[in-house]
């Protein structure tokens, strides 16, 4: 990998710490003390944050990433993108708010637990405000890893001092909410005073080009949303708080596992639509050796779940969440079946002109999800949930790699790509410590 892309995989691992494993501290406090009842209230109010979450980033982290990462040292177009790009995302950013007041009016469900579906809310603010894209389209992740860090130190810290007892869930909601915002307030603070943007007032048409361009992504984020929150959503609604809180608690380990992994692929991303600008050729290499690197690092991780997930539970949430123990089992395997399609797909797909088959099949298997996701909650429960995400996920990775092969592209390794990992390994390992300079694969 070159040296840019290790530098923004590190960078994201690093923001990942504050994003999965410093929860990893608060979430076995929070699941004792607020219980999982509690816990699971607010794990499905953040399930439905999600889809507004979706609906304001509406495909930008994706589609305003790879035209900035082809024109990133267009001064003028950096600032006439940012500034449509915010325009849209505060207006999307009030009509969830809408919504959500709607949803509160006429669904018993919300409205009588309105706070904390209004404490989440914050959540979505912070996103709208959290200019991420920015930063993955110039390469430059390490400007905000101190950010989110910093975020999550405040809300670790706070809450074990303003959470003590079962009350206290609401505050919870809400420190949880208040590190979205900060983080958001803090990376548009660096952007400005870093990176020169200004803002300026978008036309008419730009608003439209960037509805466009973005609307297909949308629509596949959108998707693949409905078959990700939509298990704990489903499951709040069929079986209760209580199988929300032992899904949501095996779900954050999961999720803390996959966020190791995500920084690779964030980081790979603006570097393959370069590559795939320059040579279609060239970004198939690269995908290969990524797919045998990031496969192999979730398969070895999945297996390893598998094995001590009784233990990991009874350490992490204590013995009354040993129903989380079979959720955690059928998850382990989740994050290899993501890295997969999202070498297919995101990396793949997305820079081989195929916006639309990609789209396609990501709506299809929310839609598939659907199908399955409540005969199986009504028959297990909070494990039918995980099982629902494990078959989505896996039939993703195979309609795109089917619809690659249709288009003539084989992202499967060679043998000579399962030797390359080692010495990009060895070679992450030296550019951490400043000892290599200027290698690349590419």
């Amino acid at each position: 990998m070159s040296g840019r892309v290790v530098g923004n995989a590190v960078s994201v691992m690093a923001a990942q710490l504050g994003s999965y494993a410093l929860p990893l501290i608060t979430v076995p406090y929070l699941l004792r003390v607020i219980g999982p009842e509690h816990y699971g209230l607010i794990a499905f109010s953040q399930a439905v944050m999600a889809y507004f979450v979706t609906l304001v980033n509406y495909g930008f982290n994706l589609s305003a990433t790879r035209e900035l990462a082809v024109r990133r040292d267009d001064r003028a177009l950096r600032s006439e993108l940012f500034s449509t790009v915010i325009t849209i995302k505060l207006g999307l950013c009030a009509l969830s708010l809408a919504v959500l007041g709607l949803l509160i009016h006429f669904l018993p469900r919300f409205h009588q637990d309105a706070p904390v579906f209004l404490a989440s809310f914050g959540t979505v603010i912070g996103m709208t405000l959290y200019p991420v894209w920015f930063f993955r389209g110039i390469e430059k992740l390490y400007l905000i890893s101190a950010v989110n860090i910093t975020a999550n130190l405040i809300f670790t810290v706070s809450i074990f001092i303003f959470v003590r007892h079962s009350s206290d869930y609401l505050i919870a909601a809400i420190l949880q909410a208040a590190g979205q915002i900060v983080a958001g307030v803090l990376a548009l603070v660096l952007l400005f005073a870093r990176e020169r943007v200004r803002l300026v007032i978008p036309t008419a048409g730009q608003l439209r080009h960037r509805l466009v361009d973005g609307w297909y992504l949308f629509m596949s984020t959108a998707a693949a949303t409905l078959y990700t929150s939509s298990n704990a959503v489903v499951l709040g609604f069929v079986c209760g708080m209580t199988q929300v809180g032992y899904y949501s608690a095996a779900y954050k380990i999961f999720a803390a596992g996959q966020g190791l992994v995500a920084p690779m692929c964030q980081a790979i991303y603006p570097h393959v639509c370069s590559l795939a600008h320059r040579s279609g050729e060239l970004a198939i290499s690269y995908l290969r050796k990524a797919m045998v690197v990031i496969g192999g690092l979730t398969f070895v991780g999945g297996a390893a779940v598998i094995l001590f997930a009784h233990p990991i539970v009874r350490v992490a949430m204590g013995s009354k969440y040993l129903a989380s123990v079979p959720v955690l089992e059928l998850m382990a395997m989740t994050p290899f079946a993501c890295a997969l399609n999202n070498i297919y797909g995101t990396q793949g797909m997305l820079n081989f002109g195929m916006k639309a088959q990609y789209s396609r099949i990501i709506i299809a298997s929310a839609f598939f999800n659907n199908m399955i996701l409540i005969p199986l909650c009504l028959w297990f429960k909070a494990p039918g949930a995980a099982v629902a995400g494990l078959i989505t996920e896996t039939v993703v990775t195979i309609m795109m790699g089917l619809a690659l092969q249709s288009r003539g592209v084989d992202l499967l390794p060679r043998p000579s790509d399962f030797r390359a990992p080692f010495i990009n390994l060895s070679f992450v390992a030296q550019r951490s410590f400043g000892k290599v300079r200027g290698w690349s694969l590419d």
